[in-house]
């Protein structure tokens, strides 16, 4: 005849197995809240800066063009003949096919 096993006996066989398991499925649980906190914080200052930076370059970009604006605006026949800079004698407009390896000009 088998022996029976008390439940109490189970219990307390089991009981400090099941708690640890528990304290340790906690404590990974804890660390990793942490960390993902952790980065959803760095994730949020860095596009704070990434926007600072846009901003920054979408102004360089403005004062450029303002300059380049200004520059083609001081661009003249008068100037360039001034410069140095003589009209060309024949005027060819070349065309480059995308599916071809060399150029071809349009006569």
């Amino acid at each position: 005849m088998p022996t029976r096993i008390n439940p109490l006996t189970l219990y307390r066989l089991y009981v400090r197995r099941v708690v640890a398991a528990l304290g340790a499925a906690i404590a990974v649980c804890a660390f990793m809240y942490g960390f993902f906190l952790l980065e959803a914080v760095s994730h949020a200052a860095s596009q704070a800066q990434a926007r600072r930076e846009v901003g920054q370059l979408s102004s360089k970009v403005g004062k450029l063009q303002a300059q380049y604006l200004a520059a083609t605006k001081a661009l003249t026949p008068e100037r360039a003949r001034a410069m140095g800079f003589v009209e060309p004698a024949h005027v060819a407009t070349v065309y480059a096919d995308a599916h071809a390896l060399t150029l071809s000009a349009n006569r």
